[in-house]
C-alpha cells in the first residue's frame, strides 16, 4: 500500500523516526513524503537519506495535479496533521481521488490550556460525547464541510479519548477514531538500553531555544529584545548552577531542542560549563532525579515517568510571552509543578524532589495514554487502515 505523508509546513529529519519509516519500507509499503512547503512558502530541512529519496516536491498547483495523475488505480493513504485539514482543504480535494482514504492526526495537544472555556460549547462538546455512545453522529460530516469549508479525514489518530475534539465525533466514524497514546510515549516504547550514567544525581533542563523563537517561528511569536538573549541565557546559567548546588547534584545536563542545530553560531557560547545533548530528550529524562523547564512538550516525559519538576520563569516570559506564560500557568496548577524566578533572588521550592502523585495520575490518563496498546501510534493506525482496506476489497 502507498502511505503518502502530507507535508505543508515541515518537512524534517524527525519524522523518519516519528512515523517509523524505515520500519514501514521494511514491512513493504511504499512510503512517499509530500514536500508542499514550498507552495506554502515554508522550507524543508530534511537530509535523511529515506527522506530525500522518497520525496516528492511540489511546489505549485500543477505539481500537485501531476502527482495525482501519476498514482495508480489502487487506494493510497495520505497521512496529515489535524490542522492541515483546515489551509490546505482546496489542495488536499485536488489531490484526494474517491478511492483513497486521509489519516489525520493530533498527537501533540497536551493540556486544557488548548480547550475550548466558554461555558456553553463547554456544555455542547458535553452533549455530543454522551449522544455519542448511543446514536452515530459522523452523519454530520456534509453540513460541516459546507460550513466550516474544511476538509473530512476518513480516520483521525488522537493521543486520548479525553481529548477528542467534538468536530472527530460529528464527522468520524466511530470505528475510525483512532486512539492510542501522545507522540511523547512512542519514544517510551521498546527504548533502548540506556546509556545514561544512572549512579550520578542528575538534573536535566528542557532547551527550547527561547530568545530566538521570533526567528524560528516569525509567524506565530513576537518580536524578543535583542538585549533578552544575553540576559536570558546569564540567569538560566545562574539559576541552574544555584540549582545543582542546592539540590546537591553531580551534574546537569541541558536537553538541547531540536532546533538547536540551526543556531550553533548563536549558542556556540551558551551552557559553558553544563554537558549538553541533543536526541536523547527521553532517555535523560528516564533517567533524571529532577527536570528542570519552561513549558516543552518534553514535559509530558517527566509526568510520564514520575519526576520532579521545577518550571524556570522570568518577567518578561510571564509578562511578554503569551504562549508561554499560559503553558507555564496550566502545568503549575494542573500538576503542582514548583517554580521559580530566573531573574529574582529565590528560595528552594519546599519539598522539590515531591510529586503530586494523583494529578500526574490524572494528567497521564487525561493527555498522554489511557489504551493498553504498546506499538507506535501511526504505525498502529496505518496498520489498521490497511486490514480495513483489505476486508472492504474481499
Amino acid at each position: 500500500m502507498k502511505v503518502i505523508f502530507f507535508c505543508p509546513n515541515i518537512l524534517r529529519d524527525a519524522h523518519r523516526h516519528i512515523f517509523q519509516l524505515d520500519r514501514l519500507v521494511k514491512e513493504g509499503y511504499d512510503i512517499v513524503m509530500l514536500d508542499a512547503t514550498k507552495f506554502y512558502g515554508n522550507q524543508s530541512t530534511a537530509t535523511e537519506a529515506i527522506i530525500l529519496n522518497n520525496k516528492v516536491e511540489c511546489s505549485n498547483e500543477e505539481d500537485f495535479y501531476n502527482f495525482k495523475e501519476s498514482l495508480g488505480k489502487d487506494s493510497v493513504l495520505y497521512v496529515a496533521f489535524d490542522q492541515y485539514m483546515n489551509f490546505a482543504a482546496p489542495i488536499l480535494r485536488t489531490l484526494v481521488r474517491k478511492q483513497d482514504k486521509v489519516l489525520s492526526y493530533h498527537t501533540k495537544r497536551f493540556s486544557t490550556a488548548q480547550f475550548p472555556t466558554n461555558k456553553f460549547r463547554i456544555l455542547f462538546d458535553n452533549v455530543v460525547k454522551k449522544i455519542d455512545k448511543i446514536l452515530p453522529l459522523h452523519f454530520f460530516a456534509p453540513i460541516y464541510r459546507w460550513r466550516y469549508k474544511i476538509f473530512i479525514p476518513d480516520y483521525y489518530l488522537c493521543s486520548t479519548n479525553y481529548v477528542i475534539p467534538t468536530k472527530a465525533f460529528l464527522t468520524i466514524k466511530k470505528d475510525n477514531r483512532i486512539v492510542v497514546h501522545a507522540d511523547d510515549i512512542n519514544n517510551t516504547i521498546n527504548d533502548a538500553s540506556s546509556t545514561v550514567p544512572k549512579n550520578l544525581k542528575t538534573g536535566v533542563f528542557l532547551d527550547q531555544v527561547l530568545p530566538f523563537q521570533d526567528r524560528l517561528h516569525p509567524k506565530i511569536t513576537p518580536p524578543i529584545p535583542s538585549n533578552y538573549i544575553k540576559k536570558y541565557y546569564t540567569n538560566l546559567e545562574n539559576t541552574l548552577s544555584e540549582l545543582k548546588q542546592s539540590l546537591k547534584l553531580d551534574r546537569v545536563v541541558i536537553a538541547l531542542h531540536p532546533d538547536a542545530v540551526k543556531l550553533e553560531k548563536e549558542l556556540a557560547d551558551k551552557f559553558d560549563g553544563f554537558e549538553t545533548m541533543i536526541g536523547s530528550t527521553n532517555e535523560l529524562i528516564s533517567n533524571a532525579d529532577i527536570v528542570f523547564g519552561h513549558s516543552s512538550t518534553a514535559l509530558g516525559f517527566a509526568v510520564f515517568y514520575k519526576k520532579p519538576v521545577i518550571l524556570l520563569k522570568d518577567e518578561f516570559l510571564m509578562k511578554d510571552f503569551d504562549l508561554i506564560k499560559k503553558f507555564t500557568l496550566f502545568f503549575e496548577n494542573a500538576l503542582g509543578f514548583k517554580q521559580i524566578y530566573m531573574d529574582k533572588i529565590f528560595e528552594l521550592p519546599e519539598k522539590p524532589f515531591q510529586i503530586d502523585e494523583v494529578k500526574y495520575n490524572n494528567y497521564i490518563r487525561k493527555f498522554l495514554k489511557d489504551s493498553t496498546i504498546q506499538e507506535n501510534s501511526y504505525y498502529y493506525a496505518i496498520e489498521k487502515i490497511r486490514k480495513d482496506l483489505q476486508r472492504n476489497v474481499s
